[in-house]
This record gives structure tokens, sequence and C-alpha cells, in this order.
């Protein structure tokens, strides 16, 4: 009887010896689990993505004031930008970041009469996206190669300076790629 009492005692305290190694390995697993998010949210914040809150209501109604906006960094070394595509970019002085969408692709000659724009004489349809029209007209102006000429949605209150229209492919920062604020109009790009 005695041996029967000592096989449950020697097997009670292998059940709680082997609790305390399983809340042991719990705990780190938790802690892996933990520090891969981390690393990984890292590198994704820092390698690939970047937000930017919008101030200013210039690419209405497709982004609004207040917006926070991911753009995709990596996008333009996959895949050249695209017309109609929504990019941030810098200024000349590489100081302030800016929303626009490609209207102009390099190569092409682009013109604004009448408030509307013109690629190659012919006039660009922008119904889907473009509010508004320019205010003043742009000369028929050629878009050197690694360079695109961007404009907001909201053409109304748009620069007219030929100059600060055509931006740098190195300039552009990134494609938008998700909407994470607000949380009504969460979306894709």
């Amino acid at each position: 009887m005695e041996t029967t009492g000592k096989a449950a005692e020697t097997g009670l305290r292998r059940v709680a010896r082997n609790q305390a190694e399983y809340a042991r390995l719990r705990l780190y697993t938790w802690l892996w689990v933990f520090g891969v998010a981390g690393v990984t949210l890292t590198l994704l914040f820092t390698a690939w993505l970047f937000g930017v809150q919008v101030r200013d209501s210039g690419m209405a109604p497709a982004i609004e004031p207040g917006d926070v906006i991911l753009f995709d960094r990596l996008a333009k070394y996959f895949q050249s930008p695209a017309r109609g595509d929504i990019v941030a970019f810098s200024d000349a002085a590489g100081e302030g970041t800016y929303v626009g969408r490609i209207v102009g692709m390099p190569g092409e000659t682009v013109a604004v009469s009448g408030g509307r724009v013109y690629i190659g004489g012919s006039l660009l349809d922008e119904r889907a996206y473009a509010m508004g029209a320019l205010a003043a007209d742009c000369p028929e102006t050629h878009i050197p190669e690694g360079s695109f000429f961007i404009l907001p949605d909201d053409r109304s209150d748009a620069l007219t300076d030929v100059a600060k229209l055509i931006v740098d492919a190195y300039r552009i920062k990134g494609r938008a790629l998700v909407r994470v604020s607000p949380l009504s109009r969460i979306g894709i790009f």
C-alpha cells in the first residue's frame, strides 16, 4: 500500500513540475511572438511604409483633410509610377511632403487651356477624380525624362507654375497604398 501512495505522490510532483515547465514555455512563446511582431513592425514602417496626415483639401474628395494615408516607398522600384497614381513627393528643397496625382508622364507634352489638361494636344479625361478647373492656363511644356507632371484633384486652388508641377522621379517618396484614418473611411487606393 505504501508503494501506491509513493507512486501517487511522485505522479503529483511530476504533474506540478510539468505544469510549471509548460507555464514557462508559454511565457517564452509569448515573448517570442511579441518580439517578432515588434521587429516586423519596425521593419515595415522604416523600410516599406510611411504615413502622411493630409492637412489641406487639395486632393478632395479622394483624400480629405485629416486623413492618414500610408504610402508604399518601395513601389517605385518594382513598377514605374503611372498616370492617375496618388503619390507623396518632396518639394525642390526636400523639406516638405506633398500629395498629388500623376497627370503627365516622362516624354509627354502637357498644356492647360481653359482649366483643362491636354496631353500631346488631346484632352485628358479626368472626370473620375478632378474637381474644378485650373485658374490659369499653362503653356505647352515638354516633361523631361525622369520627371512627372503632378496636380492636386481640387484644381481650383492649384498652382499654375509649371516648374513646380514637374517633379523629378527621385523626389517621389511613395505611392498611396491605404487610408488608415479616420476609421469610417479606411480603404485601399
